[in-house]
């Protein structure tokens, strides 16, 4: 499996997973992570939910493959690695698990490039 495909997998299981659960108000550990259900926390939710429908777009459609991939990624990238400044609390599990998928993303990224998939 290739690292690009790695990627979008983590999207579509970690996105998806974490979009469904502040979409839907489900687990009471969701409340203790990402506070409580306010309109800031259903607006990433439907972040997360699109993160992850173009993921699953970009694995059943290959003509999107790469398209996908060199927008989403990089965007994601950005946003993930801002959670590191941005979020005070360090005890918050979110900026880490941010900053591990933006490695394998960014390994991904540097992939992209090396097979010149971007020009």
């Amino acid at each position: 499996m290739g690292i690009i495909t790695l990627s979008y997998i983590i999207n579509i299981l970690v996105a998806g997973t974490m979009g469904t659960l502040l979409f839907f108000y489900l687990g009471s550990r969701i409340t203790t992570v990402f506070g409580e259900n306010t309109a800031s926390r259903q607006i990433l939710s439907c972040l997360y939910l699109s993160i992850a429908m173009l993921s699953t777009v970009a694995m059943v459609d290959q003509r999107y493959f790469m398209g996908i991939a060199a927008v989403l990624f990089p965007m994601q990238i950005i946003y993930k690695l801002m959670t590191l400044i941005a979020v005070k609390d360090k005890k918050n599990p979110v900026p880490y698990a941010n900053l591990a998928i933006s490695i394998v993303h960014a390994i991904s990224m540097w992939n992209i490039v090396a097979m010149g998939g971007l020009g």
